[in-house]
């Protein structure tokens, strides 16, 4: 608890923050640092399970690779929902229109938990098998492995939905440090349980994933105390499920599907990379490539954890019309990723080996994934622009922006750049394609910022409440 007591001096957080007063940087500070960690802490749980599965052996450390664009495809559908309810939810409470904000949350709950049987494929081996050798899995140990795995996955994403509804309630209301608590919860039984269950019972792959269910569940039952006594919006564990609500899951989708798409193209470009890497050089360059990515998460996720801070402020000042402050607010976040992202890029890229080391992995996969890492991290500021202004796509009802940016970076470039640069160079230097497609997208976030920000300049008056 003492690095919540830190983080809580640090931002001064005493409770929900007011979303439409004060200063604008003090404000996405406050938001942003608790998000940041939040989306750390989401991240450390496939990292954890990665570090001890990769202790088992190098055919679990390639098939937990299979299995990363899977668990992107359950989180894509899920920020979809989010994304969109959080947008709508926000606009509602900047309106003053509680009653309709609840609405809004409790169609986004029945939403998430329909949207969950999508995953009862993988309960099965051999639907699970015919997924992953589509990815380019072949051997039968590691296609074993991958469905001991992703088994857990339909009802772990159960539990999942419900904390990201609710987590989004609480971001939408100005609070962001319940849903940290969450966080450190799950992880903390995570962490403990996973060595325990992975190696002292032996129960292998399967108990990393074990444990990160028991880790959620102890989260859930965290936020439903929450929800009772700090928060003017109910959301219930138990499934409310009417076709009453269908208008609602329309608005959530027409924001949310584009999110979803946008999130899952990248799991196909992953996949498709994967291919790539698998056909031409072999299965070392997926491994030093996975390690890579887990390790890259720890600057890349910061802009993504801003970014979720910038969504509910954004749209709740969208719902006063106070085009001011979102100005404010995007330049305010882009200061904030420029400085946490950076810094954390820099460390990571000067000091690579230490944290690639966690996985055990050889020697020649060490130097490679180095090399990976470092070549990525020169495309940093065009990630940080762009997934900035994503949240002005989400929170202003543009989404789809969104989703043709990511696919033109995730498939439209990285995929053929990949395959070229597979072709006419060594596998340490083929991490180009990374760069090329991050500086893409920017161009692309460059134009439809400039579209958007003009028809809001068109549009929007006078603010309805005064600005602070």
């Amino acid at each position: 608890m003492k690095l919540l007591k830190t983080i809580k001096r640090m931002t001064w957080l005493r409770g929900k923050i007011d979303l439409g007063r004060g200063p604008v940087l003090s404000t996405l500070i406050k938001l942003s640092i608790p998000s940041i960690a939040m989306v750390l802490f989401h991240t450390l749980f496939h990292l954890v399970d990665t570090v001890f599965i990769s202790w088992l052996g190098t055919s679990h450390m390639v098939a937990i690779s299979y299995t990363f664009p899977v668990q992107i495809g359950v989180f894509a559908v899920l920020e979809g929902v989010g994304n969109g309810m959080t947008a709508l939810c926000g606009r509602r409470l900047g309106e003053g229109n509680l009653s309709e904000a609840r609405d809004t949350a409790l169609a986004g709950m029945g939403f998430a938990y329909l949207l969950c049987l999508i995953w009862i494929p993988f309960l099965f081996p051999y639907t699970s098998n015919m997924f992953f050798k589509t990815l380019g899995a072949s051997d039968p140990e590691t296609l074993r492995q991958a469905w001991l795995y992703n088994m857990w996955i339909p009802p772990t994403c159960i539990l999942i939905s419900f904390a990201y509804v609710v987590n989004s309630v609480f971001r939408c209301q100005g609070n962001t440090m319940i849903p940290l608590k969450y966080f450190l919860i799950s992880n903390s039984i995570n962490i403990i349980l996973d060595p325990i269950l992975i190696f002292v019972l032996g129960w292998g792959i399967t108990g990393a994933a074990a444990a990160t269910f028991a880790g959620r569940l102890a989260g859930i039952v965290y936020l439903i105390k929450k929800l009772r006594t700090e928060s003017d919006i109910q959301v219930p564990f138990k499934p409310c499920i009417r076709f009453s609500m269908a208008p609602l899951w329309r608005k959530i989708t027409a924001i949310g599907f584009p999110v979803t798409l946008s999130t899952a193209s990248v799991a196909l470009g992953m996949g498709s990379v994967n291919n790539i890497l698998s056909g031409t050089f072999g299965p070392h360059a997926v491994a030093a490539w996975m390690v890579g990515l887990r390790i890259e998460d720890i600057a890349f996720n910061t802009p993504m954890g801003i970014n979720d801070a910038l969504v509910p402020f954004l749209a709740f000042n969208y719902g006063r019309c106070d085009l001011k402050r979102m100005e404010k607010g995007i330049r305010s976040a882009l200061i904030i990723s420029t400085v946490i992202t950076g810094g954390l890029g820099l460390i990571v890229c000067l000091f690579p080996f230490p944290f690639i080391r966690l996985f055990r992995p050889t020697e020649d996969i060490a130097v490679i994934a180095a090399q990976a890492i470092r070549i990525t991290i020169a495309g940093y500021p065009m990630v940080i622009y762009s997934v900035i202004y994503n949240a002005l796509f989400v929170a202003t009802g543009f989404s789809a922006f969104g989703l043709i940016t990511q696919i033109f970076r995730s498939l439209v470039i990285r995929v053929p750049a990949a395959h070229f640069l597979s072709g006419i160079l060594p596998l340490d230097k083929i991490w180009w394609f990374q760069p090329v497609s991050f500086l893409g997208a920017a161009f692309m976030t460059g134009f439809f910022s400039w579209v958007i920000m003009r028809k809001l300049k068109r549009d929007i008056g006078t603010p309805k409440v005064p600005s602070a």
